[in-house]
């Protein structure tokens, strides 16, 4: 009598359809993540280079590292700044207004007073640091 040997069934695990499924999850994760925008300034930027500007047609606004505004070397509020802007555009249309804050200020400060400029409706604006003291 003879004896049959018996073969030993390896157990396998079917990967024919692993990289389907991992394509499947990936369109998936994909088309239901919400991407976040960042919600920033919108700033036009100019033209790399200088632009000559009269004295007269320069306004300076410095905000300091505590956050108070000066115009002129006079201190006002938050509050004063869009009447303010506003008669100094009414007398002078071509008005450029220079927004310059200490590098120590809070950003969210500097925003604040942006945004009094834009709703004083300027729309020639720039960006400085403060002179360091």
């Amino acid at each position: 009598m003879q004896l049959r040997r018996k073969t030993k069934l390896e157990a396998a695990i079917p990967t024919a359809s692993m990289a389907d499924i991992a394509f499947l999850l990936i369109i998936f994760f994909m088309t239901t993540t919400i991407f976040a925008t960042e919600a920033g300034l919108t700033i036009v930027l100019p033209e790399k280079g200088e632009v000559p500007i009269k004295g007269k047609n320069l306004l300076t606004l410095l905000v300091n590292k505590d956050g108070v505004i000066k115009i002129e070397d006079e201190s006002i509020s938050l509050e004063q700044v869009r009447p303010f802007i506003q008669e100094k555009l009414a007398a002078n249309d071509s008005l450029v207004i220079s927004l310059k804050t200490a590098r120590q200020c809070r950003y969210g400060r500097m925003v604040e007073v942006f945004d009094q400029l834009k709703l004083a409706e300027a729309k020639r604006i720039s960006f400085a640091p403060a002179p360091r003291k």
